[in-house]
């Protein structure tokens, strides 16, 4: 039986009269690389930090390996929550900070460590403050991985990073993975770029867990009609549809559940091309709470009568 990793129930956070986290119910047991996926306010970094034992809960229950994270030495020493606003003394460079995670994590592996810097062309005598906003994202990167924590959380973790080392940074980090299998999280507002490392999906908005699944199951769980309006239309009556745009021109509606060949055979009786969605693009249908949104954009280039 998987030991169980995280589990929130009924978990509520709220900053004043704003609700951060609004009734948040997840399990997750088993070690894979999980994509924590929202728009920029969405509550990731809250949730995130609910789950490393940095803020309580307003209410609701949440626990780490089986056991409620905040002030606990026996979750805490398993964890490693990475962000990228460190705000450490001037005085400290990198070796003195590689040396305290050293301290901190019995797991902590000081020679790939060492070797990431030397690979990320970083100096052991650096001071981090010094470091430009995607080398500090780097080295904060460096010292999360070698933790090998058995839960890692890295919190939008490329943030300044040139696209090619954001690249090297996904390799390595899915290839210590492979070798060391643990619990990796990863937050991100955009799926593009880490979609080919993550084995689950985790998509919150305003708070709100929209959907938790594999991503392969995900893959299969919505496609797109395009073709005539009147088509589209008659073709989607009884289905579950995520956005439909009609217009004179071109239609297209986006709609839930899974190809088949009855599907399939019915669209081409109707003259409707169909297609799979993006990963990227379904997340916006998911959680899309207007239709017809680009319709609205025409009020910007209405001219004054």
């Amino acid at each position: 039986m998987n030991e169980c990793v995280i589990k929130t129930l009924h978990l509520k956070k709220e900053y004043g009269n704003k609700l951060a986290i609004d009734d948040f119910n997840i399990d997750v047991s088993s070690n894979n690389i999980i994509g924590l996926i929202g728009k920029n306010g969405s509550g990731k970094t809250t949730l995130m930090k609910l789950l490393a034992g940095q803020l309580d809960a307003t209410s609701g229950e949440v626990k780490v390996f089986s056991e409620n994270p905040m002030n606990n030495l026996k979750v805490l020493q398993d964890l490693v929550y990475i962000y990228h606003n460190y705000n450490y003394p001037k005085a400290l460079n990198l070796e003195t900070i590689i040396s305290y995670y050293d301290n901190m994590f019995s797991s902590f592996d000081k020679n790939f460590a060492r070797k990431l810097i030397q690979y990320f062309d970083l100096k052991l005598t650096m001071k981090y403050h010094q470091l430009s906003q995607g080398m500090a994202s780097i080295f904060n990167f460096i010292c999360g991985l070698s933790c090998r924590a058995k839960l890692t959380m890295f919190d939008e973790p490329v943030l300044g990073m040139d696209v090619s080392v954001r690249k090297s940074v996904y390799e390595i980090l899915l290839r210590d993975y492979t070798e060391y299998p643990r619990n990796i999280i990863i937050s991100s507002h955009l799926i593009s770029e880490i979609e080919g490392v993550l084995s689950e999906i985790i998509l919150i908005d305003q708070g709100k867990l929209i959907v938790h699944d594999s991503l392969d199951t995900l893959r299969e769980s919505a496609y797109r009609l395009n073709g005539a309006k009147d088509e589209i239309e008659q073709f989607i009556k009884d289905k579950d549809v995520l956005y439909l745009k009609s217009g004179d021109v071109n239609s297209f509606a986006v709609v839930r559940g899974k190809l088949n060949d009855r599907i399939v055979a019915e669209s081409k009786s109707k003259h409707l091309e169909i297609s799979s969605v993006r990963m990227e693009d379904l997340f916006v249908y998911l959680t899309n709470t207007k239709q017809g949104k680009e319709e609205e954009l025409e009020c910007l280039w209405e001219k004054a009568k």
